[in-house]
């Protein structure tokens, strides 16, 4: 390696001269270049942006010719298959003999949807990361024909995972397919952690003693509870975000925050849902944020209502919307022990000043 880009990486080069390299202004070989580039990208250095801007501006044959031979370490390809779009180049880099499947897994999310059977095909490295299969079926550009030969292969890939594990997945696969679960539970992926016997107990002995109801009052089966609650964390994202009704009402429930708000970014989550998790107060306060910023749930009365009521909704938050109250609602404010004295005091000067 060039001895400059060496003293980069260590962290010994000037500041000037480190401006000069990831800009492209020193005479250093253009593999040499890339490792500089793909360092101070990934580690997140003062350069990123300049980093960035030089390696748009390299032309796709210098980088090509770049590629040809070994690249070690492999970071470089990483950089060309997330930062650049060229189809050419992209596959050379795919198909690169020193990608590892560590670097193929974390590109995928960035790769155009046109090469992406190229990911799907290579079987000797999803057998190694199965966590590539789980990046493709969430791809945005992914058609129905991938999605289905992800399936496919998944079966493969269950063949080489603890057995326990491979039954509840083909389990999962039969319910979805004859009804009785929702299609969002066949993509689910493979769960990325090991099981912790003592997470979720005391949850799950509560749930077990009382029905979970959704906001129409009907029960939720207790075996779709116990299913859910066996689910990795990763796994109840990913349901989070595709899941249905009964799926998104026990999601909810969850402690965990991320999964809380990849239910509001469920595309599926009605305004009667929305009304209903305005009022838990069980709820972390980003998912009450979240609803209080989009302009079609704050449409409904309802939901502004629940919200104003809420003892966990940000107070800044309940005063801003305080004023949308009928007077009725204002009173029921007014003597809620529950809110915010302020909230209390701010609901009764409303309802004596005068023109209410």
């Amino acid at each position: 390696m060039n001895p400059l880009v060496q003293k980069f990486i260590d962290g010994q080069l000037p500041e000037p001269m480190a401006q000069a390299l990831v800009g492209g202004g020193l005479p250093v070989p253009t593999p040499d270049l890339l490792q500089a580039l793909s360092h101070a990208i990934f580690k997140e250095t003062p350069f990123v942006l300049k980093a960035i801007e030089t390696l748009d501006s390299l032309p796709e044959s210098l980088l090509a010719n770049a590629i040809l031979g070994p690249v070690d370490p492999p970071d470089s390809l990483g950089l060309i298959l997330i930062h650049r779009k060229e189809p050419a180049l992209l596959e050379a880099a795919l198909l690169h003999e020193s990608l590892t499947a560590e670097w193929m897994e974390r590109s995928v999310p960035h790769l155009p949807g046109f090469v992406l059977e190229i990911p799907l095909n290579n079987q000797v490295m999803w057998i190694e990361r199965p966590g590539i299969l789980d990046a493709l079926e969430v791809h945005a550009e992914g058609d129905y024909n991938l999605k289905r030969r992800i399936n496919e292969f998944r079966r493969d890939v269950l063949a080489l995972i603890s057995q326990e594990v491979a039954q509840e997945r083909l389990e999962i696969i039969a319910e979805v397919e004859s009804g009785k679960l929702d299609k969002a539970w066949a993509e689910l992926p493979l769960p990325a952690e090991s099981p912790d016997e003592n997470t979720d107990t005391q949850i799950v002995r509560e749930r077990m003693q009382t029905p979970v109801l959704d906001e129409d009052g009907n029960e939720i089966s207790l075996t779709l509870t116990q299913r859910v609650l066996r689910l990795r964390t990763n796994q109840k994202i990913m349901l989070a975000i595709k899941g249905g009704k009964e799926e998104r009402t026990l999601l909810i429930r969850e402690a965990n925050r991320l999964i809380q708000v990849n239910v509001m970014r469920n595309g599926r989550i009605t305004e009667g849902e929305v009304a209903y998790i305005a009022q838990m107060r069980t709820v972390n306060e980003e998912v009450l944020r979240i609803i209080s910023t989009n302009r079609d749930w704050m449409k409904k009365y309802t939901v502004v209502k629940n919200l104003v009521l809420n003892p966990r909704t940000p107070l800044a938050l309940a005063m801003n919307h305080l004023r949308r109250l009928n007077e009725f609602d204002l009173k029921l404010v007014s003597k809620d022990r529950n809110v915010a004295e302020l909230l209390r005091r701010e609901s009764k000067r409303i309802i004596e000043s005068p023109g209410r």
